[in-house]
């Protein structure tokens, strides 16, 4: 719209355009101040760590960090209706003072907090598949898993931490039981004042029955893009269209914005297709370029829409100093190639 010099010094017309550009002023004006957020999920530690286990992820430039929590099901024949979490067999960084712990240390190197939750089967699978033989086994394992999270939510007010991911992955668990997850989260809301987002599989995250509900659409985003051993940012990007595509659909049907609760990559061949397929395959050589274009084409395919809020890498270890390195071919980028493009992506990303 081309603007007649004229016409803005009269009086009787200036108030009108001046209203409509103050307005559209102000909308930009809030989408610049808005940060995407910059993160990286943090494995617990097996033993205690001192808070210089966050310098790593405040060099990164990273803003956010996610506390990864196991808890332990059981797996004898068939799912048994049992969490372990809070125990002397777990790790420390997973225990309520470990995890007391790691936000003091995170919230002295100003970095924002938030709690991840995973049910994990030790030798048995993903927690997708988690499913109970009846509903008195769903309501023991409903009680168990609502106590467990109310101690950390209990914890996180406490604490002022930013952010809590109420689930992870847990696809039957969500499908057949839909109404006990509604009412956890209302639940949460009335004991939390902060955030509260769930962090569904990427091919499950139109399935999910209380986006509505939540401040944040997450999305564990290990989308199968590409078979090369080493594809090229190019060919990434243009695979990552159609992906694009339904999740801005997504976040546009319910309002809210997508966060990436986790993503990443191997660094090795064929880091960018089937991820679950090669989860166990440590013997491969590592390939570095492989896991930097890959870090590339999803910081230029997503991190510049406005319905899109960051997101977090997986993973980075507390112990920095023995982290990755050049013959390490595991997802965290520590002391790789890959760091510092990150560290350079993260610092631009910044800025208001």
């Amino acid at each position: 719209m081309c603007l007649n010099k004229d016409r803005l010094n009269d009086v009787s017309f200036r108030p009108k355009i001046m209203t409509k550009y103050y307005i559209l002023l102000l909308f930009f004006s809030q989408c610049t101040l808005a940060q995407v957020i910059n993160g990286v999920n943090m494995i617990p530690s097996w033993d205690p760590v001192d808070k210089q286990c966050m310098e790593s992820v405040h060099e990164l430039e990273a803003q956010w960090v996610s506390l990864v929590i196991y808890q332990y099901g059981d797996y004898q024949e068939a799912y048994l209706p049992e969490l372990g979490y809070d125990s002397r067999d777990q790790k420390w960084g997973e225990t309520l003072e470990g995890i007391e712990k790691m936000i003091e240390y995170a919230h002295s190197y100003k970095l924002k907090v938030m709690l991840k939750p995973s049910v994990w089967f030790p030798n048995h699978g993903w927690p997708g598949d988690f499913e109970l033989a009846n509903k008195e086994e769903w309501e023991t394992w409903e009680t168990l898993y609502k106590d467990y999270i109310l101690n950390y939510v209990q914890l996180a007010e406490k604490m002022n931490v930013e952010m809590i991911c109420l689930g992870t992955e847990m696809k039957r668990a969500i499908q057949i039981r839909p109404q006990y997850w509604k009412k956890l989260i209302k639940e949460l809301r009335q004991n939390y004042s902060g955030k509260l987002t769930y962090a569904a599989n990427w091919d499950n995250v139109f399935n999910i029955p209380f986006w509505k509900e939540l401040d944040y659409i997450g999305v564990d985003a290990y989308y199968p893009l590409s078979e090369d051993e080493t594809p090229c940012t190019d060919e990434l990007l243009e695979r990552w269209q159609e992906p694009k595509k339904q999740l801005q659909q997504l976040s546009q049907k319910h309002k809210l914005p997508i966060l990436f609760t986790e993503y990443g990559y191997r660094s090795v061949d064929k880091a960018m297709w089937r991820q679950w397929e090669i989860e166990n395959l440590y013997d491969f050589p590592a390939n570095h370029e492989a896991q930097k274009v890959g870090y590339e084409a999803i910081f230029q395919a997503f991190w510049q829409e406005d319905w899109f809020a960051g997101g977090f890498i997986w993973k980075w270890s507390p112990h920095d100093s023995v982290a990755g390195g050049p013959n390490n071919n595991d997802y965290t980028p520590q002391n790789k190639p890959c760091e510092a493009m990150i560290r350079q992506h993260f610092s631009q990303s910044n800025q208001p």
